[in-house]
């Protein structure tokens, strides 16, 4: 999961934890463990969903590291047929049959 989807989530939910601890201490109790039970919750889920999308990034960083040796390789072949195409006309017959010297 992107580190932009990370830090609100994991910041977001370590403040509601804060205060279900300010509301326990102020005397709701009932109030502060549903908070906090809340809070506990969703910081499993962003974990899990931050565990979950690990291998999904791999891939899609792998997709893209192949697609770009694939254009790579394709430059690298039209960069060839180029230069092969510049010395074999640079070596072409000469006018009036004159020998290079």
């Amino acid at each position: 999961m992107p580190l932009q989807y990370k830090i609100p989530g994991y910041v977001g939910n370590a403040l509601l934890l804060f205060i279900c601890l300010v509301m326990i201490g102020q005397g709701n109790v009932a109030i502060g463990l549903l908070l906090a039970a809340l809070a506990a919750l969703n910081l499993f889920l962003v974990y899990k969903l931050d565990r979950f999308s690990d291998p999904e990034a791999l891939l899609a960083r792998e997709l893209e590291m192949t697609k770009m040796r694939e254009e790579l390789l394709l430059a690298q072949r039209h960069l060839a047929a180029l230069q092969s195409a510049a010395s074999a006309s640079a070596q072409g017959p000469r006018p009036n049959g004159s020998s290079p010297s």
